[in-house]
């Protein structure tokens, strides 16, 4: 029964955390299910981070698929997925009725290109300590997708984040 509330918490914890999508969830979910409850080693974690790319779908909804059904099978399942979709679902319910009422005002604008802006530090710190735990050949793909990131969804300058990105893979590379 612990087991089950464990998963239940930790879930919960990154659906509650999950802001900027996939790539900054992935940080939070290892520490969950690596180091603090050590539901799946390093290794496997790595293993079902790279599986998890070639299925569709949120990244969370697999980590709690994979981990609830290692630990308390289709109950466990059932258990994570639900603290991992909770959060949100419950935040959107609540802020749905107040962002169509504030939703043009000055200082909302201002917070969500602030949330825009934290998302992204996140996805790039996702990304280094990415390119700092993988081999060689990997690298390159990291870069391009944080430069694709950079471009397509925080408009920046193409030219001057792929000049970064090439400074960047100059360094990591020599």
């Amino acid at each position: 029964m612990q087991s089950i509330i464990n998963l239940f918490l930790a879930f919960l914890k990154v659906g509650a955390f999950s802001f900027g999508g996939a790539y900054s969830l992935i940080p939070i979910i290892e520490r969950e299910v690596v180091e603090n409850y050590r539901w799946l080693t390093k290794d496997e974690f790595m293993e079902v981070l790279g599986i998890s790319q070639a299925i569709p779908g949120a990244i969370s909804a697999k980590f709690a698929t994979y981990t609830g059904y290692k630990v308390a099978g289709i109950i466990g399942v059932v258990v994570a997925n639900i603290g991992n979709i909770l959060p949100p679902v419950l935040l959107m319910l609540s802020l749905i009725g107040i962002l169509f009422k504030i939703g043009h005002h000055p200082l909302t604008k201002s917070f969500l290109k602030g949330v825009k802006y934290g998302t992204f530090a996140m996805v790039l710190g996702f990304g280094v300590s990415m390119l700092l735990k993988t081999s060689f050949a990997v690298k390159g793909y990291i870069i391009a997708v944080l430069v694709f990131t950079a471009v397509a969804f925080f408009n920046f300058d193409p030219a001057l984040t792929i000049v970064g990105a090439g400074i960047l893979g100059i360094i990591l590379f020599k």
